[in-house]
């Protein structure tokens, strides 16, 4: 395989894995060198079953993660491992003439060291339409400040190591407020990438430019020769149901007890509708002890921790449906070919909260929403075929993207 062309697929945490796995599927032939996978250890690989994966890449390769800095007394720990594993990704075997990186689900972290350390290799990005949002939000200075830890990577430790600068900003006032945070490279995405995949409900593309092309999210139900995947699933021996749940304790969207009641509703609805099948109820990973305050008679709990994307990737055969209050899941469920149901109108959570829900689910069937514990839920899967372009063929089109450095040329128009 000397000589051939080869693709770097790079990821952080695990439960990107399914998606960079429908990359290598979608451009293997693309690329007769072989598919490899980088990747950043922490513990979320070791509490995945990932392994039995591995032979979708023809080599794995494992990078240490890099903590952020914790203050001035941390600043030579810091740029000493942002420059020991940019340096280790450099002495890869990537042919900046003939190979292609493609980063998943970010570009901090791990996906900024492989870029920085190939600056003139070809390079696609492959994100939510959500995070590419996030990646090319503005932070008014007026507004937000520099965290400490993040002026101190990016005047000092990302100049020195080598590393394209990263922004890391909170709001002058409230700072500790979720999503308010401003975390992005400090160059648009477009201008280090050569092409952008920006994956969505419906597919679509979001932008004019060229570099960028909107996709569906890959399916687990679109992959091909996975170990334990079946075409159809519910339909294994051991026919699933499972609920997510919510760390009720910690949040409190509506009063503990209140959410306790409506919680145990729910439940009794999945044992009336899926009598006869496995009930199993999957905690929460900053769930304390919500289990021990409601009803899960007939269920069984499994408390692994393992990403939802990862169980899904496994476990797609035997699934009949995913149920969750409010949590992405249900949605993550839905873009994978499984039955996936949300149940936030139970609940008596505010107009706004109802309509934050809603935003976050983005379009879904209507048989997604259950309003009624007196109806039973509708299945809705496969969904019809939609027009947009696939996952596998934003993939085809952005791996023919040629390049020089980070400036495109000869790329075909897209329809």
């Amino acid at each position: 395989m000397n000589g051939e062309s080869k693709a770097w697929i790079v990821i952080s945490r695990p439960d990107r894995l399914p998606t960079a796995i429908a990359v290598a599927q979608a451009i293997r032939a693309q690329f007769p060198g072989g598919v490899h996978l980088l990747r950043e250890e922490s513990k979320w690989w070791e509490r995945a079953q990932w392994r039995l994966y591995a032979g979708q890449f023809d080599e794995i390769h494992a990078f240490p993660r890099v903590n952020t800095c914790r203050g001035l007394r941390d600043l030579p720990r810091l740029y000493r491992e942002s420059a020991e594993r940019r340096e280790a990704i450099a002495h890869l075997p990537i042919d900046k003439k003939r190979d292609l990186i493609v980063c998943v689900g970010g570009i901090l972290t791990i996906s900024n060291a492989a870029i920085s350390a190939h600056p003139e290799a070809k390079k696609v990005l492959c994100i939510a339409e959500k995070v590419y949002r996030d990646l090319t939000r503005v932070g008014d200075r007026t507004r937000y400040r520099f965290t400490t830890s993040g002026w101190l990577q990016n005047r000092i430790v990302e100049p020195m190591a080598g590393l394209n600068r990263t922004l890391h900003f909170k709001p002058r006032i409230n700072p500790g407020g979720d999503g308010v945070r401003v975390e992005r490279l400090q160059k648009n995405p477009d201008l280090l990438y050569d092409r952008i995949v920006v994956m969505s409900n419906g597919g679509t593309d979001i932008s004019d430019n060229p570099k960028i092309i909107g996709a569906r999210f890959p399916s687990v139900a679109e992959l091909r020769d996975l170990p334990q995947v079946s075409d159809r699933n519910g339909d294994g021996s051991s026919r699933q149901v499972i609920f997510f749940g919510t760390p009720f304790l910690l949040i409190h969207n509506v009063s503990p007890d209140v959410y306790v009641e409506r919680l145990n509703r729910c439940l009794d609805y999945l044992r009336r509708n899926f009598s006869g099948h496995t009930l199993i109820y999957r905690p929460h990973p900053n769930e304390t002890n919500e289990a021990d305050r409601i009803e899960l008679d007939g269920f069984r709990i499994e408390n692994d921790r393992e990403a939802a994307e990862l169980y899904f990737l496994r476990n797609y055969q035997t699934i009949v449906a995913v149920f969750s209050v409010s949590s992405t899941v249900s949605r993550t469920a839905l873009n994978n070919g499984i039955n996936g149901y949300a149940m936030y109108p139970i609940f008596p959570f505010t107009t706004q909260q109802a309509e934050f829900f809603a935003g976050v689910m983005g379009e879904v069937p209507v048989e997604f929403t259950i309003r009624d514990l007196n109806s039973p839920p509708i299945r809705y899967q496969p969904l019809a075929v939609e027009r947009e372009r696939s996952f596998a063929e934003a993939m085809g089109v952005a791996a023919e993207t040629q390049s020089v450095g980070t400036h495109l040329r000869g790329v075909p128009n897209i329809k």
